[in-house]
């Protein structure tokens, strides 16, 4: 893919009628500057895609090469496991590692992959489930980049994601467990393109098993929507919950125990990510590991060879999770499970 060439502060300044130290003052936030001429300098540094570089001079040379690495959420555990490990794969190779959090918008991906650019980076991995075409194409634009978990294809763009085949595993054993009537969550957010994928994978297991489903819609965890689809969905008969990751799961089986129902005795539940303390025995959820330590291994090697200018086809690299088989799942009720 042909890179967009770095924009010079000179050529903002051109476009905005002012001088150099005008378009300098303007966006390092110096109030010396007239609102009329902030908002030209401005308007055209968007226009031309000028990203300011935030590295000192002095200390260009002598750093090793940055990575920069876009994540969805800190807080959650998938993406702290999976920054933990990206980090650990960037030492081994002398890299430093910049990480910022996308958050579930374009705005906000635009902001910190220009956070991201501006500090250097020559290479940027995208591992968010949400991570919007827009903001994927504008990294690749500027530097190589690789995804990670986000589940949407991009010509020219390299990605690494779990198999599909692990998706259909859990899906098939909640039907070889017995259930006729399975409902599966399915985030109502655009960008959640690893989700819509997930979901997707899981209905046409179930329909191929000859399991009848149902889909109850979420627009955030635990909100709403999730527990009023909820309980229409046990209201008709639903006895397991599929749901596309672990926060979800977990926050299903709450509302469970608010009703005064069991899992799994009344109703089944499952997750996806198996991220920290979500595939841990104590807790018992019937989940799938996510390969985080393949995943960003490959990842990292790939951007590498990219950053180096090495010549390969565009990849997507796709690698099998592990199902845990907790305590969360077991057959319906008319089958035992009461």
């Amino acid at each position: 893919m042909e890179r967009r060439p770095r924009v010079r502060m000179i050529e903002v300044a051109r476009a905005a009628g002012v001088s150099h130290s005008t378009a300098s003052r303007a966006l390092n936030g110096s109030g010396k500057v007239s609102e009329a001429a902030r908002q030209a300098v401005e308007r055209a540094a968007r226009d031309l895609g000028y990203v300011r570089d935030l590295r000192a001079a002095d200390l260009a040379s002598s750093r090793a090469a940055t990575v920069g690495l876009l994540i969805r959420a800190a807080e959650r555990p998938f993406y702290g496991e999976l920054a933990a490990r990206v980090q650990a794969h960037t030492e081994q190779r002398d890299y430093d590692l910049l990480t910022v959090s996308g958050g579930d918008d374009l705005d906000h991906q635009i902001r910190a992959l220009e956070t991201l650019l501006g500090h250097g980076a020559g290479g940027i991995l995208i591992a968010s489930g949400r991570a919007a075409a827009e903001a994927i194409e504008y990294a690749s634009s500027f530097v190589p980049t690789v995804t990670v978990g986000v589940g949407l294809v991009r010509p020219g763009i390299d990605a690494v994601d779990i198999a599909v085949e692990s998706e259909q595993e859990l899906a098939e054993a909640v039907a070889e467990a017995g259930h006729k009537h399975v409902a599966v969550t399915a985030s109502s957010n655009r960008l959640a393109y690893a989700l819509h994928s997930r979901t997707a994978n899981f209905l046409t297991s179930l329909v191929l098993a000859d399991v009848r489903t149902t889909i109850v819609p979420s627009r955030a965890d635990g909100d709403e929507r999730l527990i009023k689809g909820l309980r229409s969905a046990l209201d008709a008969g639903v006895t397991a919950v599929m749901a596309g990751e672990d926060l979800t799961a977990v926050r299903v089986i709450e509302q469970l125990v608010e009703w005064g129902l069991r899992c799994p005795e009344d109703v089944s539940v499952t997750g996806f990510d198996g991220a920290g303390a979500y595939r841990s025995p104590l807790l018992g959820l019937t989940t799938v590991a996510q390969p985080v330590e393949d995943m960003t291994g490959a990842a990292v090697d790939l951007l590498q060879t990219r950053m180096a200018g090495g010549r390969v086809d565009t990849a997507g690299l796709r690698f099998p999770g592990q199902l845990v088989r907790g305590r969360t799942l077991g057959p319906p009720p008319d089958l035992g499970g009461a």
